[in-house]
């Protein structure tokens, strides 16, 4: 299905939407939050054969979700309301005074915590994964060329694979290392299928918004998803078949990526069943099939981790 070509009306309104759970889990960014935590237990059950310590999964939630609140501040802050655009953009500009001062609040208290409770070495880790996202800002907001031959949604991915699996290449040893590197690699590939299919099912609020995405300037169809998509299971039967790693994790991203494909191909009839020139609500608010590709990534392995441990 080819995306509409139009620009955007800017005359269109909308009803006010009823604020639900899963609106507020989408606005404060809590749904990068239980993905990371996710998969972060998958990576330290198959790597380091525990569980996350809580102040772990405390660090890394919180450094989740300023990575994620700095994105949507800046990319708020010139925010064209009388065009079409996302809710989160219209939260995050609307209080963005209050989310500013929250963030550097938040961000001194993560400060402290890692500087309280973790290793030079997890340290090391975290700030090279650190330079990568103020990479990442920094380009989606000044638009370096030479990193922009790089799909956003893929530099995301990868990115908040890496930020998952902090834990493990801290104390890796030498003998795990490649199959950690390749884990995580192909995790990121998942992770960026999922920016991919959001950045899709968003393609007309970014153009009107002028924001960064792979579906810029272009004529866009779900090809690149469908090829993605190939390759990830392509990568993940290739572990398998290599025994790279474990079936647990491998199972894990098998579900995952067969949950996001069923998602995407869901989410794409219900676009093509709805009237082809209706009006685009001026604001956006997320509906709860729009977040079945987050759940697809949290729900499946979820469950996989507590069978693991009921059959011991």
């Amino acid at each position: 299905m080819v995306a509409n070509s139009n620009p955007p009306s800017r005359t269109q309104a909308t009803a006010p939407h009823r604020l639900r759970i899963w609106h507020l889990i989408n606005l404060l960014s809590l749904d990068a939050v239980m993905v990371g935590l996710t998969w972060q237990l998958i990576f330290t059950l198959e790597f380091l054969d525990r569980f996350p310590y809580p102040i772990e999964n405390l660090i890394i939630g919180i450094a989740i979700w300023l990575a994620y609140t700095a994105d949507r501040i800046l990319d708020s802050r010139n925010l064209e309301k009388d065009l079409p655009h996302s809710s989160r953009h219209q939260f995050h500009h609307q209080f963005q005074t209050q989310i500013g001062c929250l963030w550097i609040l938040t961000l001194g208290l993560n400060v402290v915590l890692i500087a309280r409770f973790t290793s030079a070495a997890q340290i090391k880790w975290g700030v090279l994964c650190s330079f990568f996202v103020f990479l990442y800002l920094l380009n989606s907001q000044k638009n370096f060329r030479a990193v922009r031959a790089i799909p956003k949604e893929a530099q995301a991915g990868l990115i908040f694979a890496f930020g998952v699996s902090l834990a493990c290449w801290s104390s890796a040893p030498p003998k795990i290392v490649f199959s950690l590197f390749t884990a995580t690699l192909v995790t990121g590939v998942l992770f960026s299928i999922n920016c991919a299919a959001v950045a899709y099912r968003e393609r007309q609020l970014d153009e009107a918004q002028v924001f960064f995405a792979w579906t810029s300037n272009r004529v866009t169809t779900l090809t690149p998803i469908a090829f993605a998509l190939a390759l990830e299971f392509t990568l993940i039967l290739a572990m398998l078949y290599f025994q790279l790693v474990s079936t647990f994790i491998t199972s894990c991203l098998l579900s995952s990526t067969s949950c996001l494909a069923i998602a995407i191909i869901a989410n794409q009839r219900h676009n093509e069943n709805q009237t082809r020139n209706r009006n685009m609500p001026l604001t956006r608010a997320p509906e709860i099939r729009d977040l079945l590709a987050d759940l697809s990534l949290i729900l499946s392995p979820a469950t996989l981790v507590a069978l693991r441990f009921y059959h011991g």
